[in-house]
């Protein structure tokens, strides 16, 4: 117990307890609210899944679809937890949601999607990883090399900036509701596991974690895509940004941890940057394994290629993410010089070519393309089965 910025006591997991001191000299008010949320979980959605231990997948899946479809008729059947979870959610949330203005930082996604990609894959998910955060990851092994989980995560990105993706009925919205319900899934399945230690750790997937990234896939991710020269107006940012304002909101992340702007998001994060251990070994092979997953996602399978492409990931992500993390993540050395202006050189490069060929599609048609491409992971709909079993190679297909 430690003693918070106003005069109460605090629990404090044993493993934050000197970053915690450090994020205190800097906001005390926000690091108390950090430190306060990795022992909270969602409570509604852990609820709603411990309700549907007793279900086998095929039936929960059935029930959780009635949820998100708003089937009252067929919830009739689902456990009263389940049914509270979906009121909760039914609910609008507690601040005005601009579909108009979310356009505008949608078309920017789609219109650099290349590059915002690139971003994604070797800036914002790998400057998140604290070895804390990494470590639900490495445990249930749903990064490395694990394509699927990829193009569902893709797909989400997809959806939720897509017109009408977060109306109630959208797939954005289904999609991200769905992300927080396996998190609920494997939080409760780590908890009955012997490899989580609370009183050090905190609670797996707590609510802390969940604000830490999505400001990787909001800020980071925009920040990013200016390094590699896109260039967003204030419009199209305040655009993206509000798109996941609501996101965060419905992926259960508390309002003391609630960002609305860049600003405030990036304050989340330095905030939890210094309360969080730095990467160690777990980081490290979340890192790798994200990277990865490239080649094989871009249809990429000569090993010549794959090499080729991973020296130019590995030296995009050094530029991105800078030298001191990259050699704490164990990348190849290399230098840096000119690797952001290369990428610069080959989307102009790509523009002209598609305006200068004939018959050739445009550049922002084929980016809008290869995004949803590689977003589909399956041709029945979405699917609402949760995993079953902590390691993901041993669960039953979801």
């Amino acid at each position: 117990m430690v003693r918070t910025g106003g005069d109460d006591f605090m629990q404090v997991p044993s493993f934050y307890m000197d970053g915690y001191k450090r994020a205190m000299a800097v906001d005390p008010v926000l690091a108390d609210a950090y430190m306060r949320n990795t022992l909270v979980g969602d409570p509604s959605a852990d609820a709603a899944i411990a309700a549907l231990a007793d279900f086998n997948q095929t039936d929960s899946h059935r029930l959780i679809e009635a949820g998100m479809n708003g089937d009252e008729e067929k919830l009739r059947q689902a456990p009263d937890a389940l049914r509270v979870f979906f009121r909760e959610l039914d609910r609008p949330p507690p601040f005005e949601y601009d579909p108009k203005k979310a356009a505008v930082g949608a078309r920017a996604f789609y219109k650099y999607s290349d590059l915002f990609f690139v971003g994604l894959v070797l800036d914002s998910l790998v400057t998140g990883l604290s070895e804390d955060l990494a470590k639900a990851f490495y445990i249930t092994g749903r990064t490395a090399g694990n394509l699927r989980r990829v193009r569902q995560n893709t797909r989400q990105l997809v959806e939720i900036t897509l017109p009408g993706g977060m109306d109630r009925q959208g797939d954005g919205w289904k999609l991200t509701v769905r992300i927080r319900m396996i998190h609920a899934q494997v939080r409760r399945m780590l908890l009955d596991s012997d490899e989580w230690d609370v009183p050090s750790e905190g609670l797996p997937l707590h609510m802390a974690h969940m604000a830490l990234a999505s400001t990787g896939f909001s800020a980071i991710l925009l920040d990013s895509a200016r390094k590699m020269g896109v260039p967003l107006t204030e419009e199209e940012s305040e655009g993206f940004m509000h798109i996941w304002h609501y996101v965060t909101w419905l992926l259960g992340v508390p309002e003391e941890l609630l960002y609305r702007t860049e600003k405030e998001a990036l304050h989340v994060r330095k905030i939890a940057r210094l309360c969080e251990r730095p990467p160690g070994k777990m980081a490290t092979e979340v890192a790798h394994g994200y990277i990865g997953t490239v080649p094989e996602l871009l249809g990429i399978t000569k090993p010549a290629k794959q090499k080729r492409l991973f020296k130019a990931l590995y030296r995009t992500s050094r530029a991105l993410i800078g030298n001191e993390l990259a050699d704490t993540l164990q990348f190849p050395k290399q230098s840096t010089i000119g690797a952001l202006a290369f990428v610069r050189m080959q989307r102009k490069a790509k523009i002209l070519y598609s305006k200068v060929m004939p018959g050739a599609l445009s550049h922002d048609f084929n980016n809008f393309a290869g995004v949803l491409q590689r977003s589909v992971y399956d041709d029945t709909g979405i699917s609402y089965r949760m995993p079953d079993a902590i390691k993901d190679t041993a669960s039953t297909p979801w």
